[in-house]
């Protein structure tokens, strides 16, 4: 019996002890800076111990380095050289186109139109005149080249037309059935423009009736003092005529002129006229 009640006394105290150790920590509240009560005085070393392996960064030193290597200095730069700035060279304007034909030369600009054969009126000397007067002797026009110095920056033409009666009495121009066009550029490249429209098949005419025509006929013959009968006899070989081109009136070309339009060297502009006449 005493056996039996020491047992449950034991028991009893060992329940008593465990419950003791699971209760609640007493709260000390937040440490106060200053309180000596606070201090930590755990002497055992075993409990002292760094629990966290000690981290070893490698940290660059702020100061430069001795060895730092040097940056390439940037190589000397020489004394500026002085841009060349582009010359223009002027033209010659005085360069002699050579062949033959004709020639026209103002000293600031030359013309040739090859294998043409025409005479020159006035002066020969162009070297201060504004245009030249030529009277055509022989070659062709229609087709052929125009020719000009450098400095030549257009070429423009115009030319005169004129209706005239060719019959068996001979062959009589109708001056007051004439056709004047206006200036019109030519094509070219290279200094070397082509001449074109005149040939008879595209030259222009003045729109006429049949009075208009019979009118014209008379005037021309009595400019040219001829006798009534003769007169009459132009007049009898138009009178079916209904328009400026119809047979025996043909269209034929009385006069070209180009106009040539430049620079000189010192780059004042020019203008020079070229004109050829073709008799009747």
């Amino acid at each position: 019996m005493v056996k039996r009640i020491s047992y449950c006394a034991l028991l009893g105290g060992f329940a008593l002890l465990f419950s003791c150790k699971n209760g609640p920590t007493k709260n000390h509240g937040p440490i106060v800076l200053g309180d000596s009560s606070s201090i930590v005085t755990e002497t055992d070393p075993s409990k002292l111990q760094d629990l966290v392996t000690d981290l070893n960064p490698v940290i660059p030193s702020s100061e430069p380095r001795d060895t730092m290597a040097t940056p390439p200095s940037a190589p000397k730069k020489g004394p500026d050289t002085p841009k060349k700035n582009p010359v223009t060279v002027a033209a010659n304007p005085t360069v002699t186109l050579t062949g033959p034909g004709l020639k026209a030369d103002f000293n600031v600009m030359s013309l040739l139109i090859p294998n043409v054969n025409a005479k020159q009126s006035g002066n020969g000397n162009l070297g201060n005149a504004n245009g030249v007067v030529f009277t055509f002797i022989s070659g062709t026009l229609n087709g052929n080249l125009l020719k000009v110095t450098a400095n030549v920056t257009k070429v423009s033409q115009r030319y005169q037309s004129v209706v005239v009666l060719k019959n068996e009495l001979g062959m009589l121009p109708i001056e007051t059935l004439s056709t004047t066009t206006g200036w019109e550029a030519l094509k070219g490249t290279s200094n070397i423009y082509r001449i074109t429209g005149l040939d008879e098949k595209n030259l222009d005419y003045p729109e006429a009736n049949k009075n208009v025509i019979l009118n014209a006929v008379t005037r021309a013959a009595q400019r040219h003092h001829m006798s009534r009968k003769k007169i009459q006899q132009w007049q009898n070989s138009v009178h079916n005529v209904r328009a400026a081109n119809q047979k025996p009136l043909y269209v034929m070309l009385r006069s070209v002129i180009w106009k040539i339009d430049g620079k000189d060297a010192q780059g004042k502009i020019f203008s020079k006229q070229v004109r050829i006449d073709f008799p009747m």
